[in-house]
């Protein structure tokens, strides 16, 4: 994922936009998707911007042109308000590659987490304690 300055010019952007996928290409690398969210209100202010342009990108990829695209990107702090590398299983990747969709980031209902362990309930007893030597 990268958040690009929405103050920056729409062909700063895309001319980021095709370096970074250049950079992946040329690296032995394929762009499956490129989705494109637009403008939308960051959670809270990065380089006092209260919004920024989101562009999910999905490619294949080994780990150095990864590498040197994160890097690109780092140096670019006038295009690039952040960037963001998720890795996933290689199952994972061929179902999105299939479908041509975006990977989904989690498959649980809402509210749903792991257990922790221990079901104690709301406030309940935590069970015997050790004693201090």
């Amino acid at each position: 994922m990268i958040i690009l300055n929405p103050d920056a010019d729409e062909e700063r952007q895309q001319e980021m936009l095709e370096r970074v996928q250049g950079i992946l290409r040329e690296g032995g690398g394929t762009i499956d998707h490129v989705d494109d969210w637009g403008r939308r209100k960051l959670a809270y202010a990065m380089d006092k911007k209260a919004d920024g342009r989101y562009v999910v990108l999905t490619c294949s990829a080994e780990v150095a042109p990864v590498a040197e695209a994160e890097r690109i990107m780092g140096i670019n702090k006038d295009v690039v308000i952040r960037h963001q590398v998720i890795r996933h299983s290689r199952v994972e990747a061929e179902r999105a590659k299939a479908t041509g969709a975006p990977l989904p980031n989690d498959d649980r209902p809402e509210g749903e987490r792991p257990s922790r362990g221990g079901e104690r309930g709301r406030g309940g007893p935590r069970g015997p304690r050790r004693a201090r030597v």
